[in-house]
């Protein structure tokens, strides 16, 4: 399970970019709320980060395996 930080998340919308963003790299499992992400399973950690800082949130650590 990785556990993302996010800052920039600030309402329901940034959360809702997040999750669309998360489903194109074909995850299933896992939630978003302000300021996390909680993700299953995944096997690309840098494709995670680099989908949520597309659109401009900044990761700022990612924890798990």
């Amino acid at each position: 399970m990785l556990i993302v930080k996010i800052e920039g998340m600030g309402c329901a919308r940034c959360v809702t970019r997040v999750t669309d963003a998360l489903k194109t790299l074909g995850l299933s499992e896992f939630s978003v709320e302000l300021g996390s992400a909680t993700i299953e399973r995944c096997d690309d950690v840098e494709a995670v980060r680099s989908a949520i800082e597309s659109l401009g949130f900044e990761v700022t650590s990612i924890e798990g395996n």
